[in-house]
């Protein structure tokens, strides 16, 4: 039962419609590059890449602490 945390989070991460949150604009003309570039110099960009890295370790921490019972 203490895993349930872990498992309710990832289940709402696998469920939640991430094209939502995309902004208008086709990239799909973009360099790798030009990609790159935008990626970090968008403000909207870098705060998802934010949230999914602090919600990605925060899982890893809760799977370790898991493991380690």
């Amino acid at each position: 039962m203490k895993t349930m945390p872990c498992r309710a989070a990832l289940t709402a991460l696998a469920l939640a419609p991430t094209a939502a949150f995309a902004h208008p604009g086709d990239h799909t003309s973009m360099s790798l590059g030009a990609v790159a570039r935008h990626i970090v110099t968008s403000p909207d960009h870098l705060a998802v890449l934010a949230v999914a890295s602090l919600v990605t370790v925060a899982l890893a921490i809760c799977e370790r602490r898991r493991a380690a019972r």
